[in-house]
């Protein structure tokens, strides 16, 4: 089974205080994770508590392990561009369409 096991009491106070305080819902859920893997809930415990998948889960602790504290933060974005050439493309194709 996978749980988070080491957790110093000052990160418990630090995931107690985000979880009751963050603007975040997505970092106050992580948070909320992390502790209750602490106290020993499992991965498909914690994906029924928090409606989420087993791997969402396992996400969530993986990133409190590798990253600690910044690992309840969301990871940015990926942009998705479009080559320059091809947006003239698509354009040329929109107005075909619309005329």
């Amino acid at each position: 089974m996978r749980y988070v096991r080491k957790i110093t009491p000052d990160q418990v106070e630090f995931l107690r205080e985000v979880s009751r305080r963050s603007r975040n819902y997505r970092e106050r859920e992580r948070a909320k994770a992390i502790l209750l893997s602490f106290k020993g809930y499992n991965v498909t415990t914690l994906s029924d508590i928090f409606e989420v998948s087993r791997a969402t889960i396992t996400n969530w602790l993986d990133a409190w392990e590798a990253r600690g504290t910044k690992g309840l933060k969301d990871l940015p974005k990926q942009s998705h561009s479009v080559p320059l050439g091809e947006v003239s493309r698509t354009a040329r194709t929109k107005e075909l369409i619309y005329h």
